[in-house]
């Protein structure tokens, strides 16, 4: 019999050391069927869809270090988990969202949030080309300058665009939450 871990552990998994994005997609969702809360993917140097289809019905947080690439959480569909990547993201990030919340600490590339159903991004950096492109639903929130054709074809969804740090409580409580994630121990080597 094992022990189940606390909400509180920290796992890791440092990516330079796998190759496959979908593996490492796969080992999130068995440490969060594990229980654990608090999971870092560290190491992040253009990762190519990392926690695509990641769906289920858990509540935790994950911290990405570094720049991820391109379709980031494409058709996240998990009500609590909460992302935050700690650099920039390549193009397509967010793709079908459908719950749950994407926050890039950096700039984000082109189609940001593209068809979007559900959840929330919010782009503290600046946000590329076609934002919110063909988005159905769901909420993006910008902190800064936005490229063109935003929100072509859309159906449905909101886009805010705020300059951050913004006096508005709901993005004071964002950085509140930002800046506990960072402020997590480094994970043991």
């Amino acid at each position: 019999m094992t022990d189940q871990p606390k909400s509180s552990e920290l796992i890791h998994f440092h990516l330079p050391e796998w190759r496959d994005s979908h593996a490492v997609t796969q080992q999130v969702a068995l440490a969060l069927n594990h229980g654990h809360k608090k999971i870092v993917l560290s190491g992040a140097r253009g990762d190519r869809l990392l926690l695509a289809g990641l769906t289920g019905p858990w509540a935790a947080e994950i911290r990405i270090d570094g720049d991820v690439g391109t379709e980031l959480a494409r058709g996240l569909d998990t009500p609590a988990i909460f992302v935050l990547v700690d650099g920039n993201a390549g193009a397509g990030a967010g793709y079908g969202l459908k719950s749950g919340t994407l926050v890039i600490a950096g700039r984000s590339g082109a189609l940001l949030g593209s068809h979007i159903e559900g959840g929330e991004i919010w782009a503290i950096g600046d946000a590329g080309n076609r934002l919110a492109h063909c988005a159905n639903g769901g909420r993006i929130i910008v902190g800064a300058r936005i490229g063109p054709m935003a929100m072509d074809r859309r159906r449905a969804g909101t886009l805010t665009i705020r300059a951050f740090p913004h006096p508005a409580e709901e993005a004071q409580e964002m950085a509140h939450k930002i800046a506990g994630i960072r402020a997590w121990p480094e994970p043991l080597s």
